[in-house]
């Protein structure tokens, strides 16, 4: 008789050896902390956009005010970035995907093409999956530290297990597939300096339409990152 095969978890406490623990945890809380009293400021030779609109996605637990720095240096560069508007991102619910996936469609309906998703972390995780069920509305998928080999070493790992309770059924059992890219173009950051989960579970295999840029900094400051805005710009600007 076959057995099912057992379901892969998303996250796992990180053992021994990972780069990855709770005082890396706690490193990035102090950066976090220094950066909301006093952010470097946004980089002056970055790519500028003519309107493309763009949804940035939350990371994990995290509101769309986590995004704001991230989306104010967008639009001062011309492009039309806004919120994904689905609340704290608990991960793939059924609430937040129906929400996020009707948003995408609107965007790109009002648009007339296919627009751009910026995902951070977890948010990139599952911008990836929304550009997998609606291909023809995004043009390009852009991640920050965004984990998709699993099951993904950190500190968070109790806190994911708990929110992976309320996700959707299908999103559940769609996990082993989740490295697979879109078929749109698609830009991953990566930072070996991540503090909060295992930078080596950010790193997409190798694909045609799939290119990765390692970066200097941490998890909690990716969104105002000069070097990672540098690199969003430079890429958004290239949808058409």
């Amino acid at each position: 008789m076959e057995h099912a095969p057992q379901q892969l978890r998303f996250a796992v406490w990180p053992p021994p050896g990972s780069p990855v623990s709770v005082n890396s945890w706690m490193r990035e809380l102090g950066e976090i902390t220094r950066d909301r009293f006093a952010p470097p400021p946004f980089p002056e030779d970055a790519a500028r956009g003519h309107g493309q609109p763009v949804i940035v996605v939350p990371g994990f637990c995290a509101l769309d005010e986590t995004t704001a720095r991230l989306r104010r240096f967008l639009n001062r560069q011309g492009f039309a970035a806004r919120p994904w508007s689905c609340g704290p991102n608990l991960g793939p619910t059924r609430s937040a995907l129906r929400a996020f996936e009707r948003l995408l469609v609107e965007t790109a309906d009002n648009y007339g093409a296919p627009i751009a998703l910026v995902g951070i972390s977890l948010g990139g995780t599952i911008a990836r999956e929304i550009a997998k069920r609606r291909p023809g509305h995004v043009a390009h998928v852009v991640t920050l530290l965004s984990p998709i080999h699993l099951p993904v070493p950190t500190p968070l790992a109790p806190l994911a297990r708990i929110a992976s309770m309320v996700w959707a059924d299908d999103s559940r059992e769609r996990v082993r597939e989740i490295a697979e890219p879109p078929p749109m173009p698609m830009t991953a950051l990566v930072a070996p300096r991540d503090g909060i989960v295992d930078w080596r579970c950010c790193v997409p295999d190798a694909a045609p339409n799939v290119e990765t840029v390692y970066v200097e900094g941490g998890h909690l400051t990716i969104g105002s990152n000069p070097q990672a805005q540098r690199i969003v710009a430079a890429r958004l600007a290239t949808v058409r």
